[in-house]
C-alpha cells in the first residue's frame, strides 16, 4: 500500500507589503504552499477576498493564507524575511523563539546591513538576495508587479562558520523558481547587496522628492548628471568596505533599472506618498555614515537624506 504525500513546508513570507505580497502571491500561483504574515489591515483585506495582484498579463484574484502571528513560522520550511530594515532587529527578536533549526532564511531587504544583523541576533547562518522587483500596493489586499523578477541570492556563515549545505541551497532555488523568478547565486551576496544599495541611492530619494516615475527621471539630463555624483560617492565608499565596485558598470545598472521599469516610483516615494518612515537611513544614509567612518566626502548623498528626512518630518506635521 503506498503511503499518501506528505505536503511540503509551507514558504512563510514575513511582511506583507508590496514586495512580500508580491512574491507569497507568485509561489502561490506557482504552486507552492505559503503564508503570509503581516498587518492587520492586509492580512484582514486578504481573508475578506483574497491578492488582487495586477501584472502584465493582466488581473489575478490569488487566495493567500495571512496572519498576523509571527509564531506561523514555527510550521516555516522557508522564510522570506520582507519587511522594512527598520524592522529587522524587532522580527528578529519576534521569530526567534518558533524558528525550527535548519530552516533557511532568506531575506529580501533593502541595504547592506540586515543580513549580518540577522545572522548575528538569530546564530545561525542566513540567506540574503538582492531583488530588482517593481511592486507596488495601491491598497490593503492589491499588489501591482510594473517589472522585474530578477533575485541574486547566497548564503552568509553563521557567527560559528556554520553554513547550509549543497541541499539545502538548491531546495530554496527550486521553491523559488516555483514563481518565475530569474534566479542568480552569488558567492559574494554582500557584493551583491552593495550593487543593489548604489542603484538605490541614486534612483530612491529622487524618485521620492519628485514622486517621478523612473522613465521620467531618465528623461531628464540634469537628474542624470546628478545621479551620476551619487554613483561616484556611493562606489567610492564601498570600495573603501572592500567591495570591488566600478562606477562606470554602476552607471550603467542605473539607466537599466530606469529603462526596464520605467512607469515604477521607488518604494521610498510610495512611502512618502502615505505619509510612512522609508529607509532612506538604510540607503543614502548608510553611504554618508560608512563615507564618514573612511573620511570619504559625500555630500551629494547627504543632501538627498536631508531633503528626504525633511520631507519626513512634513509629512509627520501634517498627522
Amino acid at each position: 500500500m503506498s503511503l499518501p504525500a506528505i505536503a511540503p513546508a509551507p514558504v512563510c513570507i514575513v511582511g506583507a507589503g508590496a514586495l512580500g505580497s508580491l512574491v507569497a502571491a507568485r509561489l502561490a500561483l506557482g504552486g507552492q504552499a505559503v503564508c503570509l504574515i503581516g498587518r492587520a489591515a492586509q492580512v484582514q483585506a486578504l481573508a475578506a477576498g483574497g491578492l488582487e495582484l495586477q501584472d502584465a498579463s493582466g488581473t489575478h484574484r490569488v487566495p493567500l493564507p495571512a496572519s498576523t502571528d509571527i509564531a506561523t513560522v514555527a510550521q516555516a520550511g522557508l522564510v522570506l524575511l520582507c519587511v522594512k530594515s527598520a524592522d529587522t532587529k524587532a522580527a528578529a527578536h519576534q521569530m526567534a523563539p518558533h524558528l525550527r533549526p535548519g530552516v533557511p532564511l532568506l531575506s529580501l531587504q533593502n541595504g547592506v546591513a540586515n543580513g549580518p544583523l540577522l545572522a548575528r541576533l538569530l546564530q545561525r547562518p542566513v540567506l540574503v538576495g538582492a531583488a530588482y522587483i517593481a511592486a507596488a500596493q495601491p491598497a490593503p489586499g492589491q499588489v501591482r508587479h510594473a517589472g522585474g523578477l530578477a533575485i541574486t541570492w547566497g548564503a552568509l556563515p553563521g557567527p560559528l562558520g556554520d553554513a547550509f549545505d549543497a541541499d539545502t541551497l538548491a531546495a530554496v532555488q527550486q521553491r523559488l523558481q516555483a514563481g518565475g523568478f530569474e534566479l542568480r547565486m552569488s558567492e559574494a551576496p554582500l557584493a551583491e547587496l552593495w550593487r543593489k544599495l548604489v542603484v538605490n541611492c541614486a534612483v530612491n530619494a529622487v524618485s521620492a522628492l519628485a514622486q517621478a516615475p523612473y522613465g521620467v527621471m531618465a528623461a531628464v539630463p540634469a537628474v542624470r548628471e546628478l545621479q551620476a555624483a551619487v554613483v561616484q560617492e556611493a562606489v567610492a565608499v564601498a570600495q573603501a568596505e572592500g567591495q570591488a565596485l566600478n562606477a562606470a558598470e554602476m552607471q550603467a545598472a542605473v539607466a537599466g533599472v530606469m529603462q526596464r521599469m520605467p512607469a515604477q516610483r521607488s518604494s521610498t516615494a510610495q512611502d512618502l506618498a502615505r505619509g510612512r518612515r522609508s529607509e532612506i537611513e538604510q540607503l543614502n544614509g548608510e553611504i554618508v555614515r560608512a563615507g564618514a567612518r573612511h573620511g570619504i566626502h559625500t555630500p551629494v548623498n547627504q543632501a538627498l537624506l536631508a531633503l528626504v528626512q525633511l520631507q519626513e518630518a512634513v509629512n509627520l506635521e501634517k498627522a
